[in-house]
């Protein structure tokens, strides 16, 4: 299976940074506009040029310029990543966001450790953001689908966590699992999803609300393992895993 994100500029029309829609943009100052340019100054030749031809594009600079104004967070995603926000301006934002998703879920069960378990899904939160917030701003998106992707992230985010927690259980002798690529799958272990999450409709600030419910007679599980501690032990690990703040932030 190819690692390559689908959507590039082979598709023109399809392409992230020509669907941005007319108006109402913010005005950005002069002082955007500085930083801007000295960005763009600070990356290697080639990225600014292709940076540069990008926002050529209708209102692909106003929409960036309004970021580097008014959102600090977005800027820093862009600013410390040259590469993701060109991979992002060149893709078809709907096969892209399925794509990393379903390469992060790839990347979580070939991880090392919890260390690099933690940087892919952060990893992940950060390009998935930039994109879905790209497509909000620039109009590409309309406010449900921008809030069902958002919840698409953290429905991914969870089930990748479960998924590599249960499968390090499985190594250890733990439990029996019927599928070993998703042992998740009848372990006993039910994870409701709560509130805005629950009704398909996170938005940009939101927490995500759990309620976990397990089996107390969960059949995979080996002979000599107690449920409930079981359970619980791995129930805070998949928060620790989500919410813990690492040098790539957190995912939720």
């Amino acid at each position: 299976m190819t690692s390559s994100a689908p959507g590039y500029a082979d598709r023109h029309l399809a392409m992230l940074a020509a669907r941005f829609a007319d108006g109402p943009h913010v005005a950005a100052s002069e002082k955007a506009e500085q930083r801007l340019t000295d960005w763009l100054a600070e990356l290697e030749p080639a990225q600014a040029a292709a940076i540069d031809d990008l926002l050529d594009h209708p209102f692909a600079k106003t929409i960036l310029l309004g970021i580097i104004e008014f959102s600090p967070y977005l800027f820093e995603l862009v600013r410390t990543d040259a590469a993701r926000l060109i991979r992002l301006f060149t893709c078809d934002p709907d096969a892209h966001l399925a794509w990393l998703i379903e390469k992060t879920s790839r990347e979580v069960l070939a991880a090392s450790g919890e260390t690099e378990l933690m940087h892919v899904l952060r990893r992940m939160k950060s390009e998935a953001a930039l994109l879905i917030a790209l497509c909000d701003i620039g109009g590409i998106w309309p406010v449900l689908r921008v809030t069902a992707a958002l919840t698409d992230l953290a429905v991914a985010s969870v089930q990748a966590t479960l998924r590599y927690l249960f499968r390090q259980e499985a190594v250890r002798g733990r439990l029996s699992p019927p599928n070993p690529d998703r042992p998740e799958e009848g372990s006993g272990l039910f994870v409701l999803a709560m509130g805005k999450m629950g009704a398909g409709e996170l938005n940009y600030s939101s927490d995500i609300d759990l309620i976990v419910f397990f089996d107390s007679a969960a059949p995979t599980l080996a002979s000599d393992i107690e449920p409930q501690p079981f359970f619980v032990r791995l129930t805070q690990a998949l928060a620790r895993l989500l919410q813990q703040r690492t040098g790539d932030g957190y995912v939720f």
